[in-house]
């Protein structure tokens, strides 16, 4: 681990003296924040699991429904049905227990931020406040898509191999292509969330000085900034975009090439898990731009 790591890594010292690469007290506080709720979060992951589970069945159930309900059969169309309701009420337990425990460490991060930081200029406080909410919305949103994106790649990867090792091979290959696209825009991307950052802990100090040729300038930089922050976002995503659509088309015909005496339900299969994998690998240049956000967030909260 580097020494930008939450965790750090205790070393050898005497009694009372603090390491300063692992003994930062807004690491620590914030660690024991998120460890106090530790059980509470557990079963909001539980539920997203579960859930996801249910979601990863369906594509399955739904193509041996559509064969059943062909020649007259009902029980997958039962048990398609089942998995959708048990699916809808895991999201519902979660969503109902996720906004209550998350706003309550939003809270505790940020009376404890506030608390160690009254000499801070007002600017700077505020905003760093504003930032502290990407740590719980990191938590709350940002960690349940990644962990349902990588179940989403496991699982439909594994249906898709055991419908067709050809399919299966393309729709690999396409991680390719996606992981050169976010390698070429991710410095830009970083430097843009710095650049943006710092921008932003000076709106206070901008407003407050009444000065009309300064408040319109700050905001003149702050179009630009967010502008260019924008531009690089839309050149990621469509050579993204571009690229899923080709594997996409590659991978079915690879799939239906021969014929295979495919069933209707087999075919409406193998697209939904064929278009949920690849649409679950844009999940890595999104795990690359929050991992960047958090990371720089997590700089600015821990300084004095």
């Amino acid at each position: 681990m580097g020494e930008n790591s939450i965790a750090g890594v205790r070393k050898n010292f005497p009694v009372g003296e603090l390491d300063p690469h692992t003994q930062n007290p807004a690491v620590n506080n914030l660690r024991e924040i998120f460890l106090r709720h530790k059980w509470e979060i557990a079963k909001i992951y539980f539920y997203v699991i579960i859930a996801q589970g249910f979601l990863l069945i369906e594509p399955w159930l739904m193509g041996k429904a559509i064969d059943g309900l062909l020649v007259g059969g009902y029980l997958y169309a039962g048990l398609l049905l089942c998995a959708f309701l048990l699916e809808s009420t895991f999201i519902y337990k979660r969503m109902v227990l996720d906004t209550k425990v998350y706003l309550q460490i939003y809270n505790e991060i940020i009376l404890d931020y506030l608390k160690r930081n009254k000499d801070a200029p007002v600017s700077t406080r505020i905003a760093r406040a504003d930032m502290s909410y990407a740590i719980v919305g990191f938590v709350e949103n940002d960690l349940h898509y990644f962990l349902v994106s990588t179940m989403t790649m496991v699982g439909t990867l594994c249906f898709i191999y055991a419908g067709s090792l050809q399919a299966g091979v393309v729709a690999t290959l396409s991680a390719i292509p996606t992981l050169l696209i976010t390698k070429r825009f991710y410095r830009k991307i970083a430097q843009a969330n710095r650049v943006g950052n710092d921008h932003w802990e000076g709106k206070i100090e901008a407003i407050q000085s009444e000065n009309d040729p300064r408040i319109e300038g700050f905001f003149k930089r702050r179009k630009k900034i967010l502008t260019a922050a924008s531009t690089l976002q839309g050149k990621n995503w469509a050579g993204l975009s571009a690229s899923r659509s080709l594997f996409l088309i590659l991978s079915i015909a690879v799939f239906t090439h021969k014929g295979l005496g495919l069933t209707q339900g087999e075919a409406v299969t193998m697209y939904s898990y064929l278009s949920q994998f690849l649409g679950s690998t844009l999940s890595i240049p999104i795990a690359v731009d929050v991992v960047t956000r958090m990371k720089d967030v997590l700089r600015r909260i821990r300084e004095p």
